[in-house]
């Protein structure tokens, strides 16, 4: 189970590396169905990913904010990626890579 963590942050971090123009700090979450990496960012990502859905409430579009909820899959990863936008330029990204056994509805869509 160990291992299988570590791994799956070690391909988040190589995806961050390859992907995340100007990547800042980074922390980790993980819980029984995903390994959650948060990146703060000052550029937009390099790769083309497939969006699904997009929220702003009240307070996030008059600051310019949004999130954008999207998805990729790169080298056998299943990633759902939202990108969190302040003041109309994304500031935070939330990589999500689901772990063996994981139930989700693939590709994901808007409910």
């Amino acid at each position: 189970m160990e291992e299988e963590r570590e791994a799956i942050y070690a391909r988040l971090a190589e995806y961050v590396e390859r992907f995340v123009p100007t990547p800042g700090r980074m922390r980790r979450l993980e819980d029984n169905l995903a390994c959650h990496l948060f990146v703060w960012t000052k550029g937009e990502l390099r790769r083309p990913v497939t969006c699904f859905d997009e929220a702003a409430g009240p307070l996030e579009r008059l600051l310019g904010g949004r999130r954008v909820f999207c998805y990729d899959e790169w080298e056998g990863l299943r990633l759902a990626v939202t990108q969190v936008y302040r003041f109309g330029r994304l500031r935070l990204l939330v990589l999500t890579a689901f772990k063996k056994g994981a139930r989700v509805a693939w590709p994901p869509r808007k409910a």
